[in-house]
């Protein structure tokens, strides 16, 4: 078992959704951050002890490449693995609209961090 499962499998839910907000509050307007979700198999409620957090990130003045948004919002002083997913607004509608997984189930099942009234104003976007 590596060190990440077993520091992982020692915290909480409710201990691991505090950290959460935290991370969200020092992002929340970092680089237009307009919401910061918590998404994945966390927000569904079927995580294990070796699931990590993917957390949603809504912001729009993100560099063009995914990997530079990575590193912009990569927390590795977390007790836990931290997966961003980064997109602008445009973006991430453009994903809804295509009907892609991730973007839907994000609207779904995501439980906003920070931005909450902007994160149900996207939700409209999954009846469209």
């Amino acid at each position: 078992m590596s060190s990440a499962e077993v520091r992982y499998l020692k915290t909480n839910f409710d201990e691991l959704l505090r950290r959460l907000r935290e991370y969200a509050k020092s992002k929340a307007g970092t680089f237009g951050a307009k919401a910061v979700v918590l998404v994945g198999s966390m927000a569904k409620g079927n995580y294990t002890g070796t699931s990590d957090a993917d957390v949603l990130i809504i912001a729009d003045q993100v560099p063009k490449r995914v990997i530079d948004r990575y590193a912009l919002f990569a927390e590795p002083r977390l007790p836990f693995d931290l997966e961003p997913h980064v997109y602008t607004t445009a973006e991430f509608i453009t994903k809804v609209q295509q009907k892609d997984r991730f973007a839907v189930d994000s609207l779904q099942f995501g439980i906003p961090l920070e931005g909450e009234e902007f994160f149900k104003q996207l939700k409209k976007f999954i009846q469209a």
